[in-house]
């Protein structure tokens, strides 16, 4: 039988190489039994055709061997046969001359007889085993006392046998008994006292009989080798043309598939096992392409969502290779998307040779291999001129699939932090756009009242009178008061944020802002309610305060285009300043809620268009003082959102100052 193919151990290797020192070098023999097992085991046709040869080659032999027996069996029934018909005959002759005691014509029979090319010797035993005649005179005067002479002379039946340590070689001895007769019973004695004269000994040649032998086992194992050598290369072509063949158009589909060629397909032919194994693959590489053209999609609809955010988005590898960017991340270094993707990180935003060091700078790769939790840093990058950009990173570890294998990524939010404080300005300036026109309105009456005021008194001083002239001042200070409020909320409004927190009373700044929204208010048919608790106060900005109600309120009146209530209110809660603005509009869809407070996310119910910074800048309003602010929302009901600031004037947190 063929060994299977089995891993050569590194032992075993070096005691086949032919260079190894000579104690650890096999003999040439065993290197070329070792190579030619390697070149069976080096093909599926070779390995079954050497497992069948070898199979039928041992069923052979053993067939071989059972037939040989046989066969030689066979051979020596007949010549014994052959040897008993021609000692009966013999013995005829012999008694014949021993009847009339013609010895000289005796042994002119057994010289005859010894002259025969197939017999080797002619014996005449008496009773007691003595040879009396001979063809080979030097047998006479000798004994053949044997186990098979005795049993012939007991019970006086011929018999043949094999003799395989006779002086001259193997030979077939045949032995018949020769009966006491009346007319031998003169030399003789009675029959009854001697039933048996003698034995006659013949010794056939047995060269014939292994002659024979041999040349019937080589015949048949000749035989079974033609058929051995014919059954194998039937197999041989049948394995190559239903196997071998099928199986070479599945390596190269197989191969096809591996170089990307997902459009390779297997002919189908019959319905056999190569038929449904062709079948599965073709299934195989419809799914496998359907699959392929799908992660391709998603991959082209992530880089298109990716791209769509104005802040710059990358994902670093463990080896700081930038696996993937947007189009923002691509302006913000002034390079091709195609040239960033593959580049390092530290080289793509810091143009440096290595990686950042953890003591000039913040590198969330390398922080987030000690703790895998989100962080946010400040970094200066380098621009396409080489100038200093002020950015803020925005880092999470995150697992994706890169080259068929699981790797543990950062994806970093990049914001240019010069950029979003033009952004802010620029909604501060669109928001006082949007006002101009309610304050214009609120500014005309009041200045409307100031010139009718004006133009009394100059009557009254022309006519004399002045019994009106102090109420008229008093009411002209008043609208001129008014006239002077609605421009300060106005200035305070525009007003960057103030370097440093201050205590800012809510009661006060809260309502003025609210003042300044009365037209659009009034425009869309709903009111404004302000319930905030007298002395409320917090720590933060006035212009940021007045933004982010301006802001929330604004959505709010968006939100109900055929009108409805806002209510603002302000309360002191367990060491906290809770405020919160709820309308009664159209409410947020759930998937939305996530989503609100991105840049540039905007989704209006009156149709109106906006920047959708808005909320963005509430969160960062909130997020500078230190709070929290949150969002409810009921579609058909209205949304409430609600922020909570530190108080300043409870007792755990004038201990803590």
């Amino acid at each position: 039988m063929i060994l299977p193919h089995l891993r050569v151990r590194p032992t075993l290797r070096a005691w086949l190489n032919p260079r190894s020192p000579p104690g650890l070098r096999a003999s040439p023999s065993l290197r070329a039994w070792a190579d030619l097992h390697e070149w069976i085991g080096a093909s599926l046709q070779r390995r079954f055709i050497a497992t069948l040869a070898a199979v039928l080659l041992a069923a052979s032999a053993l067939f071989l061997l059972l037939i040989a027996d046989l066969y030689r069996a066979r051979i020596t029934d007949e010549h014994a046969r052959a040897s008993l018909q021609i000692n009966t005959l013999l013995q005829a002759a012999l008694e014949n001359a021993m009847l009339k005691r013609d010895l000289p014509g005796l042994h002119g029979i057994l010289d005859d007889l010894g002259r025969q090319p197939d017999i080797a010797a002619v014996r005449i035993l008496n009773p007691g085993f003595d040879v009396r005649f001979a063809s080979d005179r030097a047998l006479e005067s000798t004994r053949l006392d044997t186990t098979e002479t005795r049993a012939a002379l007991a019970d006086r039946q011929p018999r043949t046998l094999l003799v395989a340590d006779a002086p001259g070689g193997p030979v077939l001895r045949s032995i018949n008994p020769v009966h006491n007769q009346p007319p031998c019973q003169v030399c003789h004695g009675p029959i009854a006292e001697h039933p048996v004269n003698g034995l006659l000994v013949v010794d056939y040649s047995a060269g014939g009989i292994t002659t024979d032998t041999r040349r019937g086992v080589l015949f048949l194992a000749l035989s079974g080798l033609a058929v051995i050598l014919a059954l194998s290369l039937a197999a041989w072509a049948v394995i190559a043309r239903t196997v071998l063949a099928p199986l070479a158009l599945l390596g190269a589909g197989t191969e096809a598939l591996a170089q990307g060629d997902f459009s390779h397909r297997i002919p189908v032919t019959g319905t056999d096992e190569p038929a449904r194994l062709a079948t599965g693959f073709n299934a195989m590489a419809d799914l496998l392409q359907s699959s392929v053209a799908r992660l391709h999609n998603s991959e082209r609809t992530l880089q298109a969502v990716i791209d769509a955010i104005p802040d710059g988005i990358r994902v670093i590898g463990p080896d700081y290779r930038i696996l993937m960017a947007n189009a923002a991340y691509a302006a913000h270094v002034g390079k091709p998307l195609a040239e960033v993707v593959g580049a390092l990180c530290h080289t793509s935003s810091h143009r440096r040779d290595r990686p950042c060091p953890d003591t000039l700078t913040c590198c969330p790769l390398a922080e987030l291999r000690i703790a895998r939790a989100p962080l946010t840093c400040r970094q200066i990058h380098l621009g396409p001129a080489g100038e200093d950009i002020h950015v803020e990173v925005a880092a999470a570890p995150v697992t994706l699939m890169h080259d068929g294998q699981p790797v543990d990524c950062v994806v970093e939010a990049i914001r240019d932090l010069e950029q979003q404080a033009r952004l802010t300005q620029e909604h501060r300036l669109s928001e006082l756009g949007l006002l101009a026109a309610g304050m214009a309105h609120e500014i005309f009456n009041p200045l409307s009242s100031v010139v009718l005021l004006v133009s009394a008194l100059q009557a009254d001083t022309a006519a004399g009178r002045h019994e009106a002239t102090p109420a008229r001042l008093a009411t002209l200070h008043d609208e001129i008061a008014r006239t002077l409020a609605i421009t300060d909320s106005l200035l305070l409004l525009c007003a960057p944020p103030s370097p440093e927190p201050l205590l800012i009373d809510l009661d006060r700044v809260i309502p003025e802002a609210l003042a300044l929204l009365s037209f659009q208010a009034r425009s869309t048919g709903a009111g404004i309610r302000c319930d905030i608790d007298p002395g409320l106060r917090m720590l933060g900005s006035d212009g940021d305060i007045r933004m982010l109600i301006t802001n929330l309120v604004l959505n709010a009146l968006h939100a109900m285009p055929k009108g409805g209530t806002v209510t603002v209110t302000g309360r002191a809660s367990g060491g906290e300043v809770l405020l919160r603005v709820e309308d009664t509009g159209h409410g947020i869809a759930p998937r939305d809620l996530d989503r609100i407070f991105l840049p540039f996310w905007t989704r209006r119910a009156d149709g109106s268009s906006g920047r959708g910074l808005g909320l963005s800048i509430a969160q960062a309003v909130v997020d500078r003082a230190g709070g929290r602010i949150a969002v409810e929302s009921t579609v058909g009901v209205g949304t409430r959102f609600t922020i909570r600031f530190p108080d300043p004037d409870h007792p755990s947190a004038e201990a803590s100052a």
